[in-house]
């Protein structure tokens, strides 16, 4: 008989940390957590009070890690990583007699059933895939599952990830299995992951291709991640940028599974909404992770800002915008988003629009050029629709015509001293700012000016330039650039 606080932790672990249903292999059925339970009550049936304490004294580990330990090695399942088949795959309600069954000679079940007796061969009970175990009529029931899909490949025994279009190890750069937005996890996830190509021909002879040379080589080639990190992720708020750009050439079929399949990688949860589309999702992505760190890189994109009802525009639409971005080491400082934009603080400096041109095709190329105390940075080319002096654009908070009036570059890379200096490095980092005025009537022939505050200009290229003091021209202090900004 199990010690009894052995069985509460399989309890908790099998309704906190495994999925809703599994396939139980033997019958092609589906069962619920509870059956799952009894059944590997059973199989600790055989550990005893001596053996909980001869591994504490052996290992030097407390009882809860030794009964964590004993917890995680006896609780299996496998775990399915595939491409979804245009129309057929295996249902949750056929799995489960609510419509008729699958035809037995269907490509959707024999892909089901070649999965499970693989999983059988490692010796599991118990198997899990997404086509036929999650019950998508229930929005609780599929919110849960998305949102804990990535625990699920991580506590799996092992991944079986069947790559239809693979013969070969150097056919895997071509599989579109690289390709799909969730798959990203499920390579990252898994501790042990087993890859079979056309015909459910196993790749390598290793039990885990985790553990093969060239499998992780050819994949770091295809996805730009390290050997490291397929070997040894750790999700976290940590590389955001370099992160984000793993998924940026993937596609989901629904626009919002792109930002809600990077949770898991990233550690944070989100109410799963379908119909918000991919830009709101993607602004709460990346609201969520901003929430859990300080690293300002995570502002370190180009492109087209996330439209949303929320008035900043700092944050961007989509992974793609963080594809080519310039490094930079981490950069801590405090930020928040509240409800009147993205509030940091940020090195202002005033920026001149020295030249521009013209092309209905393409975004304008412009030229922008700044000065410090006399020392000038010049040349500065920015893609993005840009404004001159005098050029009509209607502002969405004032009820008359504006004139662009200021540009400036905030650069946010800037270093602080310990006493607090800012100090900008060789490197600089910014974003492209921008500001109008409004004339504001005094007398029927007067006006005076009102200046708005400052809002990110949206560009297609990172704004980056370089600063160099000769001996003449000594980095002069720069407190007064500095300046609290919601943008």
């Amino acid at each position: 008989m199990a010690p009894r606080d052995l069985e509460d932790a399989i309890a908790q672990y099998i309704f906190d940390e495994t999925p809703i249903y599994l396939i139980y292999i033997p019958e092609m059925t589906l069962v619920r957590r509870d059956v799952t339970l009894r059944h590997f009550l059973t199989v600790v049936r055989d550990v005893t009070e001596e053996d909980i304490q001869i591994q504490c004294v052996e290992l030097r580990l407390s009882r809860e890690d030794v009964i964590s330990n004993v917890v995680r090695k006896r609780v299996r399942y496998a775990i399915f990583s595939h491409r979804w088949l245009s129309e057929g795959e295996v249902t949750y309600q056929e799995m489960t007699d609510i419509v008729q069954p699958s035809d037995p000679d269907s490509p959707g079940f024999k892909k089901l059933q070649s999965f499970c007796e693989v999983a059988s061969k490692h010796g599991l009970t118990f198997a899990w895939s997404d086509t036929c175990c999650i019950d998508k009529t229930s929005s609780s029931e599929l919110d849960e599952s998305i949102r804990s899909m990535f625990k699920w490949y991580r506590n799996s025994s092992i991944c079986i990830a069947y790559l239809a279009q693979t013969v070969r190890v150097a056919d895997l750069a071509k599989d579109l299995w690289f390709t799909r937005g969730w798959t990203l996890q499920e390579l990252l996830a898994p501790k042990r992951l087993k890859f079979f190509g056309a015909g459910w021909a196993p790749l390598t002879m290793q039990d885990n291709d985790k553990a093969d040379y060239h499998v992780i080589k050819m994949i770091e080639r295809t996805t730009s991640i390290s050997s490291h990190e397929l070997n040894d992720f750790i999700p976290g708020s940590h590389d955001v940028a370099k992160r984000m750009t793993w998924a940026a050439n993937r596609r989901t079929t629904r626009g919002e599974d792109m930002a809600y399949s990077l949770m898991g990688i990233f550690n944070v949860i989100l109410p799963i909404a379908y119909g918000e589309g991919l830009e709101r999702a993607f602004f709460r992505l990346v609201e969520a992770i901003i929430q859990t760190s300080d690293d300002l890189r995570i502002f370190n994109w180009a492109g087209r800002p996330a439209v949303t009802n929320h008035p900043s525009r700092a944050l961007p639409s989509s992974p793609r915008c963080y594809v080519g971005q310039p490094y930079c080491p981490p950069i801590r400082r405090e930020f928040s988003l509240t409800n009147s934009g993205l509030r940091i603080k940020l090195l202002i400096l005033p920026a001149e629009l020295a030249s521009r041109t013209h092309d209905h095709v393409s975004p304008r190329q412009a030229s922008f050029q700044s000065e410090i105390d006399g020392v000038s940075i010049t040349d500065i080319s920015v893609t993005g629709d840009f404004l001159s002096y005098g050029d009509p654009v209607q502002d969405a908070t004032a009820d008359v015509d504006s004139i662009v009036s200021d540009y400036a570059f905030g650069v946010w890379n800037y270093v602080e001293t310990p006493s607090g200096d800012p100090v900008l490095p060789r490197n600089c980092l910014a974003f492209m700012l921008m500001r109008t005025v409004e004339p504001v009537p005094v007398m029927s022939s007067n006006y005076h000016w009102s200046k708005n505050p400052w809002r990110k200009h949206s560009t297609t290229s990172f704004v980056k330039f370089q600063t160099e003091f000769s001996p003449h021209h000594i980095c002069p202090p720069l407190k007064r650039f500095i300046e609290h900004v919601s943008i």
